[in-house]
Order: C-alpha cells, then sequence, then structure tokens
C-alpha cells in the first residue's frame, strides 16, 4: 500500500508542554487529551487502523532507572488510543543487540511493558522480520532495515524518554525511532556512520521516512528525566514534563531547550536546517498544557563524559582529523566492577573489543573478578559509546586526554 506524505513535517507544528510531576495516571491521561483536543492530532477514527506504540525500551531496566519509557506513560498512551477507537493496537521496539522472541520477552518483562499490554489490551511484537525499505529524501541514508510492525502501521505512536545521550547530546523523540532498526543491523549503521554529524544526519533521514509513511505523534516522558552518562548509565532527575506533537522534531527542538541544551543538539541543528523545526525554543509554536510554563520547567542537566566542554570540537580538521583523535573522549573498561559478560563485545560495531584471560589482560586486570575481561583496541574504537549504553552493570567508562581535562 502507497503511503501518504506527512503533512505534519512543518516547523509551525505546535508542540505541547504539560508540567506533570508524578506517574499518576489520570493526570497523565487528562494531559494527552486535553493536548489531543487542542492540536488535533488524529484524522478521524483510529478503528481498523493499525497503531504501533514505540517505547523506548533500550535495555533490561527497571522503570525506576529512566533509562526506558515508564509503563504509567505507555499505558495512558494506549488507554487514550483506545478511546479514540484504536481495536488494533501493538507494542513494538527493537532494543540493542540480538532482535529475537526471548530478549524481546525480557525486555518487555523487565521494563513493565508486559504488565501494562495485559492490563489495557495491546499486543506485544514478537515478530522479528524486517525488510529494506527506501528512503528516496534522505540526505545522508536511502536504504534502511525497518521492523515489520513500524512498516505496516496505519499510526505510529513515538513514546520516547528524555535523557542526554553519550553518542547524539540528546535521545528523545528522533533518536527513539533508531529502535525501528533491528538490534544488530543498529551496529551495522553505527560502523558505516562513525562521524557523529553523519550519525545524526542520518537519524533524521529515518525519523523523516516514519513519520511521512504514516499518521505520527510524538509523546515525550520528561517526567522524571536522566541526566549524565544516558542513555543508560545516567541519573534520573524529576523534570516534570510531557511533550505531545505531530513533529517529533518540534518536539525534540522544545525538549533541547527544556534540558538546557538548545543549539547544542546535532539532530535539532539538522531538522532546524532542513525547515523541519525551528532551533529556538522562542519561535516554537507552543500549547501549554496543565499550567506547564516552558520557562520554569527548564533545567539545565548534567551532560555526558563523553560532550566536550571545552570547544575542542574547532580543532576537528585540523592535520586530517588525528589532533582531534587524540583529544576525543574514549571509553575505558572499570574492570573491579566488569563480570566478563561479554555484552560489550557483542555490541561493538567495528569489534574492536575482545574478550581474554584475566592472565592476559595487564595488570588492570589484577582487580578483575570475571576470568574473562574485555580489552578495547584503541586505534579501532570509533567511540560510538554501544558499549556503554549496552553494558548491564555499568562497567564502561569514559577516559578524557589529561589536557582536555584541564582545559574542562
Amino acid at each position: 500500500m502507497e503511503k501518504r506524505k506527512n503533512r505534519s513535517l512543518s516547523p509551525d507544528e505546535p508542540v505541547a508542554i504539560a508540567c506533570i510531576r508524578d506517574y499518576d495516571e489520570d493526570k497523565i491521561y487528562s494531559a494527552l487529551s486535553r493536548a489531543d483536543e487542542a492540536l488535533g492530532i488524529f484524522e478521524g477514527t483510529l478503528s481498523g487502523k493499525k497503531v504501533v506504540v514505540k517505547p523506548n525500551l533500550v535495555a533490561k531496566r527497571s522503570p525506576d532507572e529512566a533509562a526506558t519509557a515508564h509503563p504509567a506513560v505507555v499505558g495512558t498512551v494506549i488507554r487514550w488510543l483506545r478511546d479514540r477507537g484504536a481495536d488494533d493496537i501493538t507494542v513494538a521496539e527493537s532494543p540493542g543487540g540480538v532482535y529475537n522472541k526471548a530478549r524481546l520477552h525480557g525486555i518487555y518483562t523487565a521494563t513493565g511493558m508486559a504488565e501494562i499490554a495485559e492490563k489495557y489490551g495491546a499486543k506485544l511484537n514478537y515478530d522479528c522480520a524486517y525488510a529494506e525499505t527506501a528512503a528516496p529524501d534522505g540526505a545522508r541514508c536511502r536504504l534502511f532495515d525497518l521492523i515489520q510492525p513500524i512498516l505496516d502501521a496505519d499510526v505510529v505512536v513515538d513514546v520516547c524518554k528524555l535523557k542526554t545521550h553519550a553518542l547524539t547530546g540528546m535521545s528523545a523523540a528522533v533518536k527513539n525511532m533508531f529502535g525501528s532498526v533491528p538490534g544488530i543491523v543498529k551496529f551495522e549503521m553505527h560502523s558505516r556512520f562513525p562521524d557523529y554529524g553523519d550519525f545524526a544526519e542520518m537519524l533524521v533521514d529515518l525519523c523523516e521516512l516514519i513519520a511521512d509513511r504514516s499518521e505520527f505523534v510524538s509523546v515525550t516522558d520528561g517526567i522524571v528525566a536522566m541526566e549524565g552518562n544516558g542513555p543508560t548509565a545516567g541519573t534520573p532527575v524529576p523534570l516534570g514534563a510531557l511533550l505531545v506533537s505531530k513533529n517529533p522534531f518540534v518536539s525534540d527542538s522544545a525538549s533541547s531547550y527544556l534540558i538546557g541544551r538548545e543549539g547544542k543538539v546535532p539532530t535539532v541543528n539538522i531538522a532546524s536546517q532542513r525547515m523541519f523545526a525551528p532551533a529556538e525554543f522562542a519561535s516554537l509554536n507552543t500549547v501549554a498544557i496543565e499550567g506547564a510554563d516552558a520557562e520554569s520547567l527548564a533545567s539545565v542537566l548534567a551532560v555526558p563524559d563523553s560532550v566536550e566542554k571545552n570547544g575542542i570540537e574547532r580543532i576537528r580538521n585540523l592535520f586530517g582529523g588525528r589532533i582531534y583523535d587524540m583529544f576525543r573522549p574514549y571509553p575505558v573498561m572499570d574492570l573491579s566492577v566488569c563480570v566478563g559478560c561479554g555484552e560489550c563485545a557483542a555490541s561493538c560495531p567495528r569489534h574492536t573489543i575482545t574478550m581474554v584471560p584475566k592472565a592476559e589482560a595487564g595488570p588492570a586486570a589484577k582487580r578483575a573478578k570475571a576470568h574473562r575481561v574485555p580489552v578495547i583496541d584503541r586505534d579501532g574504537c570509533i567511540r560510538c559509546f554501544c558499549c556503554q549504553e549496552l553494558c548491564p552493570h555499568g562497567a564502561v567508562r569514559i577516559r578524557k586526554n589529561p589536557i582536555t581535562r584541564v582545559l574542562s
């Protein structure tokens, strides 16, 4: 079936911002309903349409860790969609790593999605099929592998978690759609686009493609956000914001303002250049819901250790980038925490991490508890920080060049 072009990817598309301080489902429902009324989100009834709810379920984490979309938000979204007439709702995600039924089951259970889907009568996707899809309007990437539920959807509801992010600076509506790419194919995408700017361009291409194929709405869970070493190793922080928009790029522009990163999120800047959204909050068409005052909600969240604070980006192209590479932060293993599970090696796009016997890993391995430990080939590392993102034990740290630390 030929999918229509989304007419909502306009910089003038409004974003509703609600002030909600806790995960009270009635408050969330009220905010969604008022946003729906103000924004005119759906075209008629949802009856007979295939609706896919795409939450951020990056890893097997408890909702209290703020790494994943909270089940209270996802459940309330499902309830809201049911009341709008939806009778075919599927919760679908492809987390990092192997994309199979066993991994999905573990993710759905740990994040609270299994319980909430049963409560509100939604299906959990276990179909691990995917297919190549052309993105003729893509500026950096024109061919994507997408999971089957996204391909089949008439309506996509992007339920993201607002977090700082080691690679992209911020994870919200646009970054969440990377979960539409099947598991290990994500690692191939990291390998294809090792440059941070190219990777951000690819994410914008991907989000544009999905938003163009179906009716689309983003719901950003910033009630409790994550700061620091997101998307999984950061710290939960109360922000009190819930954002709703038909344009994910507009929503992310507002999100970047709320976390104190306006003008510093590559995907937002790229979207602004493509005329999908204003880069500045002052130029956004905002709708206040539930007494929201965006200026009072705004905070300055701690950034990941990987984010440069000293202008080192200015020397990116000096001497072919060799000087820049010397100063860029890089991942290191805390072997006192590592349990030797090998998840980091399995998640490395360039296969620069190998598991070796403790005795072969050098002096630092003396304090290791595991018999086999990871070793990183620094020369091959592209600093995508997938190892940090997917380590279930928080054993990957970010280290900076000593001179960079002094300058910071």
